[in-house]
């Protein structure tokens, strides 16, 4: 039985092969020619005005915006390239080599092909990349790390999903495309189906997961955490600056809010593009160590330093703000000016002196929260460390050892051996 299933999975093994390097020599292709259309449109609609400020072409915009997005394919690309030499015998490594290909590029395509006038078929594979994309996420999720579907009713969760998909990308005119739903039922599904997506990661973990599987799990997980702040904090500022999004600015903005605003606009979207494209690389590379399993456990230290550093930025700007406020209640009475530079220079040097010390606190309180067997563990063999220096008496010092040991390693069983002397002086 197991001798004739083999060849029908190495067949199916070198079908996917083929498919992957099919659709990794189609998505780059329709990216290159996609590069001339885009580039007019964005000249097109580029604000002039707004971009001699900065001494910057309509050009050279347009240019940067498609080499980010260049760089952004290019980092999937060669992230699943190593993924797919490394582990093609595997079918969830495929998979997963296929998901970086396509989603690299899928914004990016999206963007420029809904801005363009293109033949049918080459339309299609346009659609036929997008697909692949939005389904083998939402797949991904289902089956990740082991290929399998837990729980067993995502696998009809999947299909599901590929099927509304369908008519959604490759025909999102017809009646029951879910296109043509209500705004507010097409968010509630997408929310759906990726909540069962971290539920299904969630439940593995508590459930079936073994100790190697958790790790990769929590490289998966760390991935998706970046992939999803990624795009809030792009379109943050455009929500709280609606006229930041515009590209054609009417003369009666510009002239009441003058250049330097819309100046300030470019430069936000320039590097909001270039920051999410960089943060949302942490997805495919947070896949790619999970996959190939090297340096899982670095996750729980990269874990470790993001809560401390994010509690201790949170901390010392809220006390930078808190500490220019009260400076400037004080000296206003005294110097009647609401702000100086000697306010400013204060608060840098008070922060930069509470720096360290707010660290090594922030740290003890996150060990001894989120880490505490390892906190504790630490704190056993620093105590054991003063012992040995005030004790002499042998006996005393083994079972110090022994319980030291047992404490921090948990193993099953703990014996000690001591040489005798008369061994040592032979």
């Amino acid at each position: 039985m197991t001798t004739e299933n083999q060849p029908a999975q190495g067949r199916w093994l070198a079908y996917a092969r083929i498919g992957w390097v099919f659709v990794s020599l189609l998505t780059p292709a329709l990216f290159l020619a996609s590069i001339p259309g885009r580039l007019e449109v964005i000249t097109r609609f580029a604000d002039q005005r707004s971009l001699f400020v900065l001494g910057m072409s309509a050009e050279s915009y347009g240019l940067f915006t498609i080499l980010v997005d260049f760089v952004f394919i290019l980092g999937h690309y060669a992230i699943a390239l190593v993924v797919f030499l490394r582990k093609k015998r595997d079918w969830l490594a495929l998979l997963l080599a296929l998901a970086l290909v396509v989603n690299g590029a899928l914004i990016p395509l999206a963007l420029a092909y809904s801005q363009l006038v293109v033949d049918t078929l080459w339309l299609g594979l346009v659609h036929l990349v997008i697909y692949l994309g939005v389904v083998s996420s939402i797949l991904l999720l289902y089956v990740f790390p082991d290929g399998r579907f837990v729980p067993g009713w995502t696998r009809l969760m999947a299909i599901l999903w590929a099927l509304l998909c369908l008519p959604a990308i490759f025909a999102p005119g017809l009646p029951f495309s879910m296109t043509k739903w209500p705004a507010g039922v097409q968010i509630f599904v997408h929310f759906v189906f990726s909540a069962t997506g971290v539920f299904a990661q969630i439940y593995r973990y508590l459930h079936v997961s073994s100790p190697i599987q958790r790790q990769q799990a929590k490289w998966a997980i760390f991935g998706l955490i970046a992939a999803g702040l990624g795009p809030i904090a792009y379109f943050l500022p455009f929500v709280i600056f609606p006229n930041l999004g515009q590209q054609a600015i009417p003369n009666i903005l510009y002239q009441r809010l003058g250049s330097s605003f819309f100046s300030f606009a470019y430069v936000v979207r320039l590097i909001n593009s270039a920051g999410f494209n960089l943060v949302t690389l942490i997805f495919p590379i947070s896949f790619a160590i999970a996959i190939l399993r090297y340096r899982l456990w670095d996750i729980d230290i990269l874990i470790n330093r993001a809560l401390v550093y994010t509690v201790l930025s949170g901390t010392l700007l809220t006390f930078y703000l808190g500490s220019v406020v009260v400076l400037e209640s004080i000296l206003r009475p005294l110097t009647g000016q609401g702000s100086s530079q000697f306010i400013t220079v204060i608060s840098t040097l008070t922060i930069a002196a509470s720096f360290a010390p707010l660290r090594r606190r922030v740290q003890n309180a996150i060990d001894s929260r989120f880490y505490r067997s390892r906190y504790n563990a630490v704190r056993t063999v620093e105590a054991f460390g003063a012992t040995l220096r005030n004790e002499v008496d042998l006996s005393t010092l083994s079972e110090r050892l022994v319980s030291v040991v047992d404490e921090t390693m948990q193993p099953e069983k703990v014996s000690l051996w001591i040489r005798p002397l008369n061994e040592i002086k032979g």
